[in-house]
């Protein structure tokens, strides 16, 4: 059972992966997921980009997936991204994350290697009929290199496990020229937490926020938030505002690299100073 029950809306956080000098500091993780379920959020995601996937080796991927099973219970949602550009290893993973108990899966549109339409049509179809488990489309062009628009959501509608679309920044437009068959199929999402409040007067359904890792609240993601001006992908930023008001660790692994010291205190001044914008949530 996941959250997509319903019209929504839904909060739901991609969580940062924090690490400590063995690999994964587990104590901060249990209680960064459970600041989520106090908070009242929806679900979670579990090693996506802003988890850092890349740098994850697998038994570091399943240690989160699994601990993050444990600490949510019935109160979370848990949604394991397993997306590459590669099927075979997508399906592997996402198999994977099926049996260790992830509720939904996080599938990015292959990126790197531009496939066609029909590549990657073909490469949901096979996912979906592996895993027994609902997937939310990652559709996020300004990483993948490639836009398919409407006649991706149309080639894959017939596919009843691919249950929404989440869309990745600059797609408000996009998500406002869908044709209503196409809004209606689908759950639809947004990364893009400054164009919220937008895209949920467009009719959408709610948010895979990675602001929400410094400040949870179920109540603010329908509406437009800023942390001290952090942009949504900016993990060493997000980290350092993180442990701005409790423990936690900023470190990061290469290619990214710590804020320089000038920089990591201006911003735990800003953090000290602001709070997040909240608006009360929509009814469901």
């Amino acid at each position: 059972m996941t959250c997509f029950r319903g019209c929504g809306p839904y909060a739901i956080t991609a969580m940062l992966t924090p690490f400590c000098a063995t690999g994964i500091d587990i104590p901060a993780f249990e209680a960064e997921v459970a600041r989520q379920v106090a908070a009242g959020m929806d679900g979670v995601v579990v090693h996506d980009v802003i988890g850092e996937a890349c740098t994850l080796a697998q038994p570091e991927k399943d240690l989160l997936l699994t601990t993050a099973v444990q600490c949510a219970g019935d109160n979370l949602t848990v949604i394991a991204a397993t997306g590459s550009n590669c099927t075979r290893k997508t399906i592997e993973d996402s198999v994977r994350a099926q049996h260790l108990g992830a509720d939904a899966l996080l599938v990015t549109v292959p990126y790197y290697s531009k496939p066609t339409l029909k590549g990657v049509a073909d490469h949901f179809r096979q996912i979906s009929a592996a895993v027994g488990i609902e997937i939310m489309v990652d559709d996020e062009p300004s990483r993948t290199a490639r836009d398919y628009g409407a006649d991706l959501l149309e080639a894959l509608a017939d596919l009843d496990e691919i249950v929404g679309i989440c869309h990745g920044s600059g797609r408000l437009a996009h998500f406002a020229d869908l044709e209503a068959q196409l809004r209606d199929r689908y759950t639809h999402l947004s990364r893009d937490e400054r164009s919220l409040s937008s895209f949920m007067a467009l009719g959408g359904s709610g948010v895979v926020s990675s602001l929400s890792n410094v400040s949870p609240n179920a109540r603010w993601p329908i509406g437009e938030m800023s942390v001290a001006g952090i942009e949504p992908c900016d993990i060493p930023s997000l980290k350092v505002a993180v442990s701005a008001n409790r423990p936690y660790p900023i470190d990061v692994r290469l290619p990214l690299v710590p804020l320089d010291q000038e920089s990591e205190n201006l911003l735990r001044r800003a953090c000290a100073t602001s709070s997040p914008k909240r608006t009360r949530r929509a009814a469901a």
